[in-house]
C-alpha cells in the first residue's frame, strides 16, 4: 500500500485557541493535521454528524476542537489529573468562542483500562500514543528539552514541557522496549497491546481506528515505530485500510541572491534539537505517518 502524502499540515499555531498552561504539553496535535484528519474522515464517510469519538491519551484535548466543530461527539481519556483539568479549560474557552454542534468531555484514567465506557459506543478512535522510553529523568516530554527562557510565564506559548510531564510510571512513555530472552513482548508492546484492545472493544463493527505516530531516532539509528504500532494493531484485530505520510517539510519556490543564483527555501517543522541533529548526520525524520484501521470482527 503505497502512502499518500499530505502538505500543509504544520505552521498553523494554536495561539489563542488554548489556555496558555496547555502549552505545557509536549504531546499537543498539530491544528492543521488534526483538523485534515476530521475532514477526511468526514468526506469518506467514516464519520457522521453525532458520532462519537475517542481518544485514548486526550492530553489537554486539542483532539477535541475539530471533533465538536464538525458535530462530533469527543471523549478523551487522560493519565495525568492536571492535564484534565487544563482540558476543562480549553473546552470552556470554545464554548466561549462560539457554540458548537459537538461536545467534548475528559476522564482521568488509564486507556489500558474500560473506564467504564461500554463496548461498541464509538464510530472512531483517534489518538497519538507516546514512543517508549522517551521521557527524561525530569520526567520531559519525547522532543521536548528543559530550557528556562522558554518556562518564564510571561513566555509560555514557547513552553516545550513541563518538569513534571510523565512522572507517573503508567505512562507509555516510561516503560521498556527490551524483549525477554524468549522474546516476550516488551513492557511496552504489552501495554500498548492493552490500550489498542480497549480501542478494539469500545468501536463499533466498522468503526475506524487512526493513529498519530512517528519514527524517532535512538543511537543515530532510526527506529520504526510506526511500523511497530501498526503490527500491534494487527494483532489484535484490525486491519490497516490507509497510510499517510504527514510532510513536516514544505517545498517553497526557489529564491535568487543579488548575483543570481537560486536557494531552495524549503520550511521544515521540526524542532532545534532535530535539525542540528540531522545537520550532523542523524537519520531525516521529514513526515509524521498517519495510519487508518478498520475493526475485524470474526474471520
Amino acid at each position: 500500500m503505497t502512502p499518500a502524502v499530505w502538505h500543509g499540515c504544520y505552521g498553523k499555531p494554536w495561539g489563542r485557541l488554548l489556555v496558555r498552561e496547555a502549552y505545557s504539553h509536549p504531546g499537543r496535535y498539530s491544528r492543521a493535521l488534526i483538523h485534515k484528519i476530521y475532514e477526511h474522515l468526514k468526506e469518506q464517510g467514516y464519520l457522521l454528524p453525532g458520532d462519537s469519538v475517542l481518544d485514548h491519551f486526550g492530553g489537554v484535548g486539542t483532539g477535541a476542537m475539530p471533533a465538536i466543530a464538525l458535530g462530533f461527539h469527543w471523549v478523551g481519556v487522560e493519565l495525568n489529573p492536571e492535564y484534565v483539568r487544563i482540558a476543562n479549560q480549553n473546552f470552556d474557552l470554545w464554548q466561549r468562542l462560539g457554540p458548537h454542534r459537538g461536545s467534548a468531555r475528559i476522564l482521568q484514567g488509564d486507556s489500558r483500562e474500560d473506564n467504564t465506557l461500554r463496548a461498541g459506543t464509538f464510530q472512531a478512535a483517534i489518538s497519538s500514543p507516546p514512543y517508549a522510553q522517551t521521557l527524561t529523568n525530569a520526567g520531559e516530554g519525547p522532543g521536548a528539552r528543559w530550557y528556562a527562557k522558554h518556562h518564564r510565564p510571561g513566555n509560555s506559548h514557547k513552553i516545550s514541557s513541563r518538569r513534571d510531564y510523565g512522572r507517573d510510571p503508567a505512562n507509555l512513555a516510561n516503560m521498556s522496549t527490551r524483549r525477554g530472552r524468549d522474546g516476550e513482548p516488551s513492557e511496552f508492546e504489552r501495554n500498548a497491546l492493552a490500550v489498542i484492545r480497549q480501542a478494539h472493544r469500545l468501536l463499533r463493527d466498522d468503526g475506524i481506528a487512526v493513529w498519530v505516530t512517528k519514527d524517532y531516532v535512538r543511537r543515530r539509528k532510526r527506529v520504526p515505530f510506526s511500523d511497530n504500532w501498526e503490527a500491534l494493531c494487527i494483532a489484535v484485530g484490525f486491519r490497516c485500510i490507509g497510510r499517510v505520510q504527514a510532510s513536516l517539510v514544505d517545498s517553497r519556490a526557489d529564491q535568487l541572491d543579488l548575483f543570481g543564483g537560486r536557494h531552495n527555501r524549503d520550511r521544515q517543522h521540526k524542532g532545534h534539537w532535530r535539525r542540528d541533529a540531522e545537520a550532523k548526520g542523524a537519520p531525516a525524520i521529514d513526515y509524521e505517518d498517519v495510519r487508518f484501521f478498520v475493526k475485524r470482527v470474526g474471520n
